[in-house]
């Protein structure tokens, strides 16, 4: 019900801005990204990081970053949540992919899953998918076998560059550069959702409790590592947030009329993607444990939702715990 409602309530609010706009992204009329930009007026795009197939997405993604970062405070609030929140969901997604036994479901497709989910979230929007297609497979279908150590390397890798190309879409270039043009097609096109063919050929350990172990304890220490780094990306949102708002200005909601109340298209489309998106992934750790969602809704307000990073890291640290007592039981 949460997808279907954000699939309703984003279509809802973007509907009237971006048809005219896909309209004139999908228009074969035009020479060139050059020969768009002068006759319509939008923004240039780089046509190279859609491959062809995806070029209308980078067109349209183009303009959509563009409002985003034109709107500050609130455009670097909403896409900065929503960058926070992949954090975890980024990595749960690559990790159960390559848990294989006791899979159930499309989630068991190590590399396959994760691109269709990535390629989704970005033609239809992540509040959209996660909570309709991700989130009950892994409900219904989640393995418990261990991962590979590079899967759960890699899986922390592969968020790093949506938050260096966050960087400088949002601050470390003009938006008449080319570099920004190059990195908010990268950014919202289809390279970031289809880096998951790195584990095209991850095969996953067999099932082994010192497998499972060192499966557990390197899943632990990636979490852990993206806690950190989740921290830190709240703490800079907070800066912002006390930087640019006065005390009085906080307590009266001047944030939420400019993130929702009188917010442009992207904006608010963006904040029923952060507020979906979070609200998914609490459902996920609450189908684990409820204390644990608990937890994570306390420890929200001090880390941002690099809760979730933590929370999780300590369910796969108390399955350790317990599998290691069930070693020491059948050895005595």
């Amino acid at each position: 019900m949460l997808g279907l409602w954000a699939f309703f309530k984003t279509n809802e609010i973007s509907g009237p801005t971006f048809e005219p706009i896909i309209a004139e992204c999908t228009n074969p009329d035009y020479s060139s990204a050059a020969d768009f930009a002068s006759k319509t007026g939008y923004h240039v795009y780089e046509s190279k990081v859609g491959f062809g197939v995806f070029n209308f997405l980078v067109c349209l993604i183009t303009q959509f970053l563009l409002e985003l970062r034109e709107t500050y405070p609130a455009g670097i609030l909403v896409w900065g949540g929503v960058v926070l929140v992949s954090f975890q969901a980024s990595m749960l997604i690559f990790i159960e992919a390559g848990r294989s036994t006791g899979a159930r479901g499309p989630i068991r497709l190590s590399f396959v899953f994760p691109l269709v989910f990535g390629l989704l979230s970005q033609l239809i929007g992540v509040s959209v998918v996660f909570p309709l297609i991700w989130a009950p497979s892994y409900i219904l279908g989640r393995g418990s076998g261990p991962i590979t150590n590079f899967r759960a390397n890699a899986s922390v890798l592969l968020c790093l560059p949506t938050l260096f190309l966050t960087g400088v879409v949002f601050g470390a270039s003009n938006t008449d550069s080319y570099l920004w043009t190059l990195c908010a097609g990268i950014l919202g096109g289809p390279i970031i959702a289809l880096s998951g063919l790195i584990f095209w050929r991850d095969v996953p350990p067999p099932p082994t409790v010192e497998n499972i172990q060192a499966s557990m304890e390197g899943i632990e220490k990636a979490l852990r590592f993206m806690t950190v780094v989740g921290s830190i990306g709240w703490y800079v949102l907070v800066f912002i947030v006390f930087d640019w708002y006065s005390i009085g200005d906080i307590f009266a909601g001047k944030i939420w009329e400019d993130i929702w109340v009188n917010a442009n298209t992207s904006v608010a489309f963006m904040t029923i993607d952060t507020g979906v998106f979070y609200l998914a992934t609490l459902l996920c750790i609450a189908y684990q444990s409820k204390n644990k969602a608990i937890k994570m809704v306390m420890l929200t307000p001090i880390m941002g939702p690099a809760a979730a990073s933590w929370v999780t890291a300590e369910l796969e640290e108390n399955r350790y715990e317990q599998l290691d007592c069930e070693k020491k039981d059948k050895e005595m």
